[in-house]
């Protein structure tokens, strides 16, 4: 074992080629401890932070047998990344913006980077960067609402909760939170595994002394849904699982009805027979008059509660409100992505605008509309909607994410795409690449006749609206089941649009058609598209029937 150990220390590695980039003080200590190394790469020469640092800061380089290069403003026009293996960043971590200029410009020309922090850094305590956060909070520009913790523990401690979804963006944030305020017991419904797990290894390892159940399971599953809420009598349900990806969901109609509205209808039916309390779906913006199947099929689900709450003792309910800045799939993770690729970031179109709240501040509206006594049971449903200021301009939000990062935004076309930032570290191009199946250009959170009615928080009004009657709720199960017996995308289309006359073409259908009336949409595709009801423009997506 000692002889194998002590090999082991001796065995010489390729370290490969490398360059340092820093500030002249930390780029020569680094290299002087690389050069100690029974293994030193091989450094191929030195890039300076600042040019009026190259001429005084020669010496300690030519000492160690290494050339400055030049500055980093000078790597995309000095280095071929198929000459280096790697480059190695070491910068005070004060110098943020000029180390993030750095990395950006050393993945645009492909050469990795190995960052590594300055002695004075070591012994402060700051480590390592790996990657730099943005505040939401700061893109959104507002703050977050205060909440009244008291009336949320009172309405939460000592309960037995549900939440579906729970390994979601929203559910896992509501779940720890929910745990937060002492329930008797916490159920975790979700169908994806590592989620559920890792949902369920930071509640344990931050509250372990709240019983919990895990379950992986789909909610669409009814019934075993039903099993699972007869076993545990929840008193409090979270519904927060849904398909939420509009493109996406155009092209899988089926899986969208079926998750989003059946699986809606399952936990909705199984609360209603175990004496839930009270019952909260988590529904979108996207749901007003929708133009999407992800946002018809959450309408659908909202009026299945309105109807479930006008017919049972117990609350049905369900809170509305827009996009989510951060969450799985949203803008953030993947400009964030991006930008990690050297960029650019795409945005749809620059006149797209949307409704944004961060995760913590619309799981924390949730539960504080959980608590709110308003309302008798079995009045009319009581939809909440919180209040998320004013629509952000998608365009205005990539620019703001880009400034956060220190660099500065360059809107492109997608045709200039490869060309953009060439030469100018600084510069991050948006590309703009146009909107996309079932997207709207700006949202709305309310239908003009619901009506606006305060409640005890400021950040939250409830809306009153006429239940739908039973004969229509009956039509519009009977009539999604059948559709989707036929798992035909044309037929389904066609069942939603019956369903919902209020649907509305998206901007996506209204340059099909705009291409359409130039002739740049196929003769077969309106032959398709004349299975819509006529009130209706033809959605582009029935094609994949």
């Amino acid at each position: 074992m000692t002889q194998k150990r002590s090999l082991s220390r001796h065995r010489v590695r390729d370290r490969g080629r490398c360059i340092v980039i820093g500030t002249a003080q930390a780029a020569a200590q680094l290299c002087r401890q690389l050069q100690v190394l029974d293994d030193p790469p091989c450094i191929n020469g030195v890039f300076l932070h600042r040019q009026d640092a190259i001429a005084d800061n020669h010496e300690p380089f030519e000492e160690l047998g290494l050339t400055v290069l030049g500055t980093a403003d000078d790597l995309c026009t000095l280095i071929d990344a198929r000459t280096i293996d790697y480059a190695i960043v070491t910068m005070p971590s004060v110098l943020s913006d000029a180390i993030t200029h750095i990395r950006t410009t050393l993945r645009r020309i492909g050469v990795p980077e190995r960052f590594i922090a300055t002695l004075q850094d070591h012994l402060d305590g700051i480590g390592p960067r790996t990657l730099f956060e943005v505040s939401p909070v700061d893109l959104i520009g507002r703050p977050s609402h205060p909440i009244d913790e008291d009336s949320i523990r009172q309405a939460i401690a000592g309960r037995k909760v549900l939440i579906t979804g729970a390994g979601g963006s929203i559910g896992s944030e509501m779940a720890m939170q929910v745990a937060s305020y002492g329930p008797a017991e916490m159920f975790l419904m979700e169908r994806a595994e590592n989620a559920l797990f890792e949902i369920d290894r930071r509640i344990a390892r931050r509250y372990p002394g709240i019983r919990r159940g895990v379950w992986l399971h789909d909610v669409a599953n009814a019934d075993k849904t039903l099993a699972y809420c007869e076993a545990a009598r929840p008193d409090i349900v979270f519904h927060t699982a849904a398909h939420k990806h509009v493109p996406m969901l155009e092209d899988h109609p089926r899986e969208a009805v079926r998750n989003n509205f059946f699986g809606t209808m399952a936990i909705v039916d199984a609360a209603a027979q175990t004496a839930c309390e009270r019952f909260v779906m988590i529904s979108t913006d996207k749901a007003v008059n929708p133009s999407s199947i992800m946002g018809a099929t959450k309408r659908l689900a909202e009026l299945y509660v309105q109807h479930m709450n006008s017919i049972c003792e117990a609350r049905f309910n369900m809170v509305r409100f827009g996009n989510v800045l951060g969450s799985n799939g949203s803008v953030l993770p993947i400009w964030a992505a991006q930008l990690r690729d050297g960029g650019p970031l795409t945005v749809t179109d620059e006149r797209m605008t949307r409704y944004f709240m961060t995760i913590p501040e619309a799981a924390s509206l949730v539960l504080q509309a959980a608590s709110l006594t308003d309302g008798v049971p079995g009045d009319e449903a009581e939809l909440y909607q919180l209040d998320m200021g004013q629509p952000v301009a998608i365009l205005d939000l990539a620019k703001r994410f880009i400034e956060a990062h220190g660099l500065e935004p360059q809107v492109i076309e997608s045709s200039s795409a490869d060309r953009a930032g060439a030469g100018h570290a600084e510069v991050m191009p948006i590309v703009i690449t146009g909107i996309r199946p079932g997207e709207k250009l700006h949202e709305q959170l309310v239908y003009e006749s619901e009506q606006l009615i305060p409640t005890a928080h400021p950040a939250i009004r409830r809306w009153q609206a006429e239940p739908p009657c039973p004969e229509r709720i009956a039509d519009m199960v009977a009539t999604l089941l059948e559709s989707c017996l036929t798992d035909r995308a044309g037929t389904i289309l066609t069942a939603i649009h019956r369903l919902l006359p209020e649907m509305e073409t998206s901007a996506y259908e209204d340059q099909v058609m705009q291409r359409s009336a130039a002739g740049g949409v196929s003769a077969a595709q309106h032959e398709i598209s004349s299975a819509l009801p006529q009130t209706q423009q033809p959605h582009p997506r029935v094609r994949v029937a």
